[in-house]
């Protein structure tokens, strides 16, 4: 009765020692068949990878990370163990890849041709490929928290960018625009005012050489009457004489007059342009004074400004709860 009884203990005992070797084997997920494939794969860098990691084709089991090594040239060599009858792909290469946020990883066996749409994932495989074809060409993607910390940054990006367009456009700038806006027309209108009051200077100017001119020429033909008149009582040659610097005084005198006048006429051009560029100008600013125009309602209307607001406290808003909540936004699948 005691020896069964220890028999019965010692044959207990081997079943508890097969059972937990047994499962041990079946955790690790080695296989003793002989017919298991051997792969290496060349790769800069592996990430988060270890040995006894799965090896997933199409998302099923194939096999699992047999040892890791680094190799010459700055080179990782990563052996796969991969089920015996396994069909890889046509041009199979290996990502290394996130899949959980706990720090698993796993080895993604996929074609050439379906390589996901990152040019640092597709340069790392060329540059792996031109290495040699003895082994698959591997690329590490970038994990979750790698992620998680570029999208950090392009919120703060974001929202620093908001807080500098709200401090630079604000009510008060609105109210400046505008005070601004109706300083231009009541220097338009004073121009205005002034350009007028010239006018009519100038005008009366040009009347008044006029008349002088005429004045001169009447003087003239007088002296020349008078001269004439003395000529019988005087002697001829120095009344030639008084003739002559008469009628060069009298030429000088006409030349005057004629310049006068093209002043006059240059002047009144000019004013009439000048006249014309404030009318122009002082039409502009009562219309933007008025609403109308893209620039008058601008100045007119603060919607612009209220919309900009709310607009940015929503995008502040939307900032914060993907800071919070990042998997309600973000979704990371490799296949």
């Amino acid at each position: 009765m005691k020896r069964a009884n220890e028999a019965l203990v010692g044959a207990s005992v081997l079943v508890a020692i097969a059972l937990v070797v047994a499962g041990s084997v079946w955790l690790s997920g080695a296989r003793f068949g002989r017919n298991d494939i051997l792969k290496d794969v060349r790769v800069k860098t592996i990430g988060g990878m270890s040995v006894g990691d799965p090896v997933l084709l199409r998302g099923v089991r194939i096999g699992r990370v047999e040892s890791i090594q680094l190799a010459p040239h700055d080179w990782v060599n990563v052996q796969l163990r991969l089920k015996g009858g396994t069909q890889l792909p046509a041009r199979p290469v290996a990502l290394f890849a996130s899949t959980t946020l706990f720090g698993d990883w796993s080895v993604q066996i996929i074609s050439h041709d379906n390589l996901p749409d990152d040019p640092e994932v597709r340069k790392a495989i060329e540059v792996a490929a031109a290495a040699g074809r003895d082994k698959l060409p591997g690329a590490a993607l970038p994990d979750v928290g790698q992620l998680t910390a570029q999208a950090g940054r392009i919120a703060g990006d974001i929202a620093t960018i908001s807080s500098r367009v709200q401090d630079a456009f604000d009510s008060t700038s609105a109210a400046r625009l505008k005070s601004a806006f109706s300083d231009l027309s009541r220097l338009s209108a004073v121009l205005k005012t002034i350009a007028q009051g010239q006018e009519s200077t100038l005008t009366r100017i040009g009347g008044n050489i006029d008349t002088g001119t005429a004045l001169l020429a009447a003087s003239a033909r007088n002296l020349a009457r008078a001269a004439s008149r003395v000529d019988s009582a005087t002697d001829r040659d120095q009344l030639q004489r008084i003739l002559g610097h008469t009628d060069t005084v009298a030429s000088d005198l006409t030349a005057v007059a004629a310049n006068v006048r093209a002043l006059a006429a240059s002047a009144a051009s000019q004013q009439q342009a000048f006249e014309r560029i404030v009318n122009r100008t002082d039409s502009m600013l009562a219309r933007i004074q008025a609403g109308e125009g893209t620039l008058g309602r601008l100045s007119r209307d603060t919607m612009l400004y209220s919309e900009s607001v709310e607009t940015v406290k929503a995008l502040r808003a939307l900032l914060q709860d993907i800071q919070k909540n990042p998997r309600r936004y973000f979704s990371f699948s490799v296949f």
